[in-house]
């Protein structure tokens, strides 16, 4: 055989015998590989998830990997409103939320996130980080058509609104999503239905002020410098607030000041002037009786919060007109109500320009080692 020829068997022969070894049982392990090479890592889904939405920016959540699939999901008992909250249903469904955008950042790698088991539910009286749930990575079921690039672009807007209504495109998508979830989603455009909801929400904002309890824990929670911000990282900053710091420290640590005569009325008008070119209110109804029921919730909230981001819009919960007693008996008086469960999320939804973006705390401080 000429040298010519014979390199030439060679090479075929080693290539014949390289593809040979991947029809093989050898070729299941070199999958494999290629397998778990694909598994998006924890520590990566956690810094896309940090940036959800909580109750007050408050990021109860933290998490354990256990392994390159499993984690568990605990909560800082520091982070509970006992006063505001005190079954802690607002901050269960925050999980729900926290759960839904670690699921949504491994969408891109072709996974998403379960919860395998609740271990217990929130807890006031716990005194240290306790488990909550099992999470674990599995192959996705469906595409995710969420871009994860989204829950950073993401915000809460308390700015003006540009006076338009949320499209009918949104209005439509809002509610597939709702659906999909096993809630319904409403909405007005009313001029008198909006400007009774913001009534409404400045009334709530003053009795909430008037309650010493819920005044601390809200004192407790504001932020209201940049470099107290940038430093905790978590909170109400005031930035985000769209109201000047001193204002509102003078409001919660000065209260009587603000409590009668032209210093109400000058703050209440501050106030709702805040909510300006508000065209649409929206609320969420549905089952909303249990934990299961409280991370649907969360679920929910985030991905309609993402879908709305897409399009290009933005929202403002108004928590207060839920956890308000009296507040809440007067919406179920004027809202539409869900076929089954109840009124849980109430929201005014529309278009501004782009607000503050509020702190998050840090992905390793969330990690436990």
């Amino acid at each position: 055989m000429r040298f010519s020829s014979r390199r030439q068997f060679l090479k075929e022969g080693l290539s014949v015998s390289f593809f040979s070894i991947l029809s093989t049982p050898c070729r299941a392990i070199f999958d494999l590989e290629i397998s778990k090479q694909a598994l998006p890592a924890w520590k990566e889904l956690i810094d896309y998830a940090r940036w959800c939405p909580s109750v007050h920016n408050l990021q109860p959540y933290k998490v354990k990997i256990i392994s390159a699939t499993d984690a568990d999901l605990y909560y800082d008992p520091a982070r509970l409103l006992p006063v505001s909250d005190p079954g802690s249903i607002f901050m269960t469904v925050s999980m729900g939320v926290f759960i839904e955008h670690l699921s949504i950042a491994a969408a891109s790698s072709g996974y998403e996130v379960i919860v395998t088991e609740i271990f217990n539910p929130l807890s006031n009286s716990a005194r240290i980080p306790a488990k909550f749930a099992g999470l674990r990575l599995i192959p996705a079921e469906n595409k995710e058509y969420l871009d994860r690039e989204l829950i950073k672009k993401r915000r809460t807007s308390r700015l003006h609104y540009n006076g338009e209504p949320l499209s009918e495109k949104s209005l439509r998508a809002l509610k597939e999503e709702a659906i999909e979830q096993g809630h319904e989603v409403f909405w007005s455009s009313e001029k008198q239905m909006v400007e009774e909801v913001i009534r409404l929400n400045q009334q709530t904002l003053f009795e909430d002020l008037g309650s010493g309890a819920t005044r601390d824990e809200l004192n407790r929670l504001f932020r209201y410098t940049e470099q107290e911000a940038e430093i905790k990282k978590d909170g109400l900053w005031a930035r985000c607030m769209c109201f000047p710091g001193k204002l509102m420290r003078s409001v919660f640590n000065d209260h009587e000041r603000w409590e009668h005569g032209l210093k109400k009325t000058a703050l209440a008008g501050y106030y709702k002037n805040s909510f300006k070119g508000t065209h649409t209110i929206c609320w969420f109804g549905g089952n909303f009786d249990n934990t299961t029921d409280w991370l649907n919730a969360g679920k929910t909230l985030a991905r309609c919060w993402l879908l709305l981001t897409n399009e290009g819009a933005c929202i403002h919960p108004f928590g207060s007109l839920i956890t308000n007693k009296a507040a809440y008996e007067k919406i179920n008086a004027l809202f539409t109500q869900p076929a089954k469960g109840k009124i849980w999320m109430i929201f005014r939804a529309g278009y501004s320009r782009e607000p503050a973006r509020s702190y998050r705390l840090d992905t390793e401080e969330i990690i436990i080692n």
